[in-house]
C-alpha cells in the first residue's frame, strides 16, 4: 500500500511540473530595400522643339537612387535601422553615397495597409569629388501593404556643389522583409 501510494503521488505531482514557459519578444529584425528616381522641375516647359512640338513636360528624371537598410522592429509600426545607399544626380554629374540611422513610424490605416515616415540622419560622400561630404538628412512619406511601398522623399545630402546645397525629391517603391 505504501508503494502504491507513493507511485501514485510522484504521477500526480510529476504532471504538475511540467509546464513550458514559452518567451516571446515583440522586437523582430527586417530588411528594407527601395529604389527611387530624383525629379527636378522641366526648366524648357513651353519651348518649341525643332520638329514643331511644344514640351509639356513638368518635371524630369535626373537620376536614381537605391538604398539598403537592415534593422529591428515593434509590430511593424515602430522600427530603426542602419542603411546606406547610392545616389545619382545626373544635372549635376554627382554620384553620392549615404551611411544613415533611419526611424520608421508605419501605424495601420486599413486591414494590412500602413501609412507613415521614416526619418534618416547620417553622413553623405560624394564619390570621385575629392573629400565633399555632408549631413545627410531624408524625410520619406510611405503607404506600404504585404511587404511593398509606394513613397516620396525629401532628401539633402549636406554637400555644397557648384555654390548649391544638394537636395532632391524622388518618387519611388521598396520591398521590405519582415
Amino acid at each position: 500500500m505504501k508503494h502504491t501510494l507513493l507511485i501514485l503521488l510522484l504521477l500526480i505531482t510529476s504532471t504538475g511540473f511540467s509546464q513550458e514557459e514559452k518567451i516571446t519578444s515583440s522586437f523582430s529584425d527586417f530588411t528594407q530595400f527601395d529604389i527611387s528616381i530624383p525629379i527636378q522641375g522641366n526648366k524648357n516647359r513651353g519651348d518649341q522643339f525643332a520638329d514643331g512640338t511644344t514640351n509639356n513636360n513638368w518635371f524630369l528624371p535626373d537620376g536614381i537612387n537605391a538604398n539598403i537598410g537592415f534593422g529591428i522592429h515593434y509590430k511593424k509600426v515602430i522600427g530603426l535601422s542602419a542603411n546606406t545607399g547610392i545616389g545619382m544626380k545626373l544635372a549635376d554629374k554627382l554620384i553620392i553615397t549615404p551611411v544613415f540611422a533611419n526611424l520608421r513610424i508605419m501605424p495601420k490605416v486599413g486591414e494590412e495597409t500602413r501609412l507613415g515616415i521614416d526619418l534618416g540622419l547620417g553622413q553623405s560622400f560624394a564619390l570621385g569629388r575629392g573629400n565633399l561630404q555632408g549631413t545627410f538628412q531624408r524625410a520619406k512619406l510611405n503607404l506600404e501593404s504585404d511587404g511593398r511601398q509606394l513613397f516620396i522623399e525629401f532628401v539633402s545630402y549636406g554637400i555644397n556643389f557648384n555654390n548649391t546645397n544638394q537636395q532632391s525629391i524622388s518618387i519611388g517603391i521598396a520591398l521590405v522583409s519582415f
